[in-house]
């Protein structure tokens, strides 16, 4: 029998708990409740709104936190009228405001497209590559024609201005040494992507307090260098009361200051819990609940919520043990069951072995979740629920199946064997994988060259163009080989001319051995005939990223090794045959089908399930590779998410040989 504490309900309030009651009764200036997992974070803020008076704001750093915020103060305080924004809505409002009220600032083009960015983006890339004409480098500049490129040197852009890096191209003094400074904070392999960075911040902003365009990324940053360079211009914003922020834990630095600007004499409270800070991505940073504050809010009071309504006592030890004295405190009617099940680390399909087993002995459906550290652990597990006919659904993430880096090498091996039959009435396939070769080995230079040759796209976008021309008719891939990947052009850089010819040299070779050589040999063909890893490392460009597609690519080729001497075609078969399985099956009388959950600990964050299976307890899979404590300190805040998803039981996959287990519970 489980029960829980205070904060839970069904439709109507209920009392506090006497940790609630603390922070309710607290008349600090500043607060900071420093909350578990499962402990009711939300639900405290909107009790909090409801007792308050005067002008409340709630602030959330995601869409989906703000809805649940909103549900939370329809139970809390209904009579209650209460705005609640994301930071990213709040910046956008005031920046609008700034510029319809003061003098400083020319409302500025507001884009939100892909499309809208890639040209600038491209001319910043061109003019850079401008200045590297006669020097050696690595760096591939034609990015263009690959819409997956473009949005990784997007969203890494995004992650550089959360982290208010981009605020230090204003600086005097930006010189190379700045460079490989900030390659060596984000993880980057090519010093050219922060030139490319620099110069598209020059052209969006030519001169200080003078901006051409805004994206949604922007508006945080750009508020913040306003409110630095003309302060008084924080008198143009509305003052509210009480300042709620829910999920601290999710805070940038460019939120981080932006919130201490906008914040001027209202109350402040904020809610997180410094374990889970893992979304680097959005450049999320453990010192914003730590040091950090204390220097920016030093007569804050800080109160815990530490009793978590969803895990039981074991729960709460195992959490100790991967994190010591992290605070966290089980409710004592709540009962959690930890479960260790070894396997041998030796053989590749071991664990995802042992997983299936597990989810067959526990019910299927819902309340069932496997969560991976990372999602090139998943093409081993869905292997093995394919085979058991488990139904699943990839939570958060694509399914192996369907990643450009697997789509790509499913085209080389459709191309070679010259057989198309799986794809035919597969739109979904043929538009994936025109991403995928878009995304490994794209096309620069002008289409009107390749039309006038070939006239099969017709006028129009030329990239959906391949997909529509694929889709009707997918032997299109023989000719987007031909006449775009492998034809050099008057316009091609020396490197292109290079990769072009590579290319061509192992599709021949390809197509020649299609015959006899086994779809595994054919992929180790191209694997190494391409340098599939430097390719990567090309294509991908945050290291960390880059890795993981490695170890995706290397498990695929795992599994096509274990087709023994399947040909091109029976493997393509094989594979269409397993994809179609991951769209699922209907249930009984027509009902949605029982289908377990297989998330990352990124996408597990925030939710819970009754039971959860955590795989790959094992060093360089969980923790992965760690170059230093700090990065270890982060892989034991993954891990807490990990656990602290449980309700009822926890199963922990570990190697049998007790030298491979997981640093993180020693």
């Amino acid at each position: 029998m489980r029960l829980f504490i205070g904060t839970i309900r069904t439709g109507m309030r209920v009392s506090p708990s006497s940790e609630q009651e603390a922070i309710l009764n607290s008349r600090a200036q500043t607060l900071m409740i420093e909350a578990r997992a499962g402990t009711g974070k939300t639900t405290t803020l909107s009790m909090l709104a409801a007792r308050e008076p005067g002008v409340v704001l709630g602030l959330c750093f995601s869409e989906g936190a703000r809805q649940r915020f909103y549900e939370k103060l329809a139970l809390e305080c209904p009579e209650r009228k209460v705005q609640v924004l994301t930071v990213e809505a709040l910046a956008r409002s005031q920046l609008t405001r700034i510029a319809e009220h003061g003098n400083w600032l020319d409302l500025p083009e507001r884009w939100s497209s892909l499309e809208q960015m890639r040209p600038m983006l491209v001319a910043a890339a061109n003019t850079v590559w401008q200045r590297h004409e006669g020097r050696y480098t690595e760096f591939d500049f034609d990015f263009e024609r690959s819409t997956q490129r473009v949005e990784m040197m997007l969203q890494l852009l995004a992650q550089m201005k959360a982290t208010l890096a981009t605020l230090r191209f204003e600086d005097e003094v930006f010189d190379y040494f700045t460079f490989d400074e900030l390659c060596n904070q984000f993880q980057l392999e090519d010093r050219e992507i922060v030139e490319i960075f620099h110069e598209f911040e020059r052209r969006r902003q030519p001169q200080a307090g003078h901006i051409l365009w805004q994206a949604p990324v922007d508006y945080a940053t750009d508020l913040v260098s306003i409110l630095r360079r003309f302060p008084e211009a924080v008198h143009d914003m509305p003052q509210a009361n009480l300042l709620l922020v829910d999920e601290w834990h999710d805070v940038n630095a460019a939120e981080f200051e932006l919130l201490q600007l906008f914040r001027r004499h209202a109350r402040l409270v904020v809610v997180g819990d410094r374990h889970q800070v893992i979304n680097a991505e959005r450049g999320a940073d453990p010192r914003f609940s730590g040091g950090g504050f204390e220097l920016a809010f030093p007569d804050a009071e800080r109160l815990p919520l530490s009793q978590s309504r969803r895990c039981g006592v074991s729960l709460k030890k195992l959490l100790e043990r991967a994190l010591p004295k992290c605070g966290f405190d089980s409710h004592p009617d709540t009962y959690s069951e930890v479960r260790h099940v070894e396997y041998d680390q030796a053989g590749p399909q071991a664990c995802a072995q042992a997983v299936v087993a597990k989810a067959k002995e526990l019910a299927l459906g819902p309340d069932l979740a496997i969560i991976l550290r990372e999602v090139d652990q998943s093409v081993e597990i869905e292997n093995a629920l394919l085979d058991a006919g488990l139904p699943y659904n990839c939570d958060g993430f694509a399914s192996y199946l369907k990643r450009p880096e697997i789509m790509a090498l499913r085209a080389l091996l459709h191309v070679a064997s010259g057989d198309y039959s799986t794809l035919k009435a597969d739109k979904e396939s043929c538009e994936l994988m025109v991403d995928g070769l878009q995304t490994y080995f794209a096309v620069s230079g002008d289409r009107r060259d390749y039309e006038s040759s070939h006239g099969i796209y017709g006028s129009g976008d030329a990239y959906q163009q391949q997909k529509d021309a694929v889709v009707r008719d997918p032997e299109t891939l023989e000719f987007m080989f031909s006449g775009l990947l492998c034809a050099e052009q008057h316009y091609d850089s020396g490197a292109t001319r290079r990769w072009k010819q590579r290319l061509a040299e192992v599709l021949a070779q390809m197509k020649a051995q299609a015959a006899t050589a086994s779809a595994a040999q054919l992929l180790q063909l191209a694997s190494s005939g391409l340098d599939l890893p430097a390719a990567t490392r090309r294509t991908f460009v945050n290291r960390a990223h880059a890795d993981s597609v490695l170890r995706t690519l290397r498990a695929f080729m795992d599994f096509a090794n274990r087709q023994g001497d399947a040909k091109a075609p029976a493997f393509l078969e094989e594979l269409r045959r397993r994809q179609v399985a991951t769209r699922g099956k209907p249930g009984a009388r027509g009902g949605a089908a029982k289908v377990l959950a297989l998330a990352t600990v990124q996408s597990a964050k925030g939710r819970e399930w009754q039971h959860v299976l955590l795989p790959y307890m094992e060093e360089g899979q969980f923790p992965r590779a760690t170059r230093n404590g700090e990065e270890f300190a982060e892989e034991r805040r993954y891990l807490y998410v990990a656990i602290s998803r449980a309700i009822r039981g926890l199963t922990l996959f570990e190697p049998a040989a007790a030298e491979r287990r997981s640093r993180l519970l020693s």
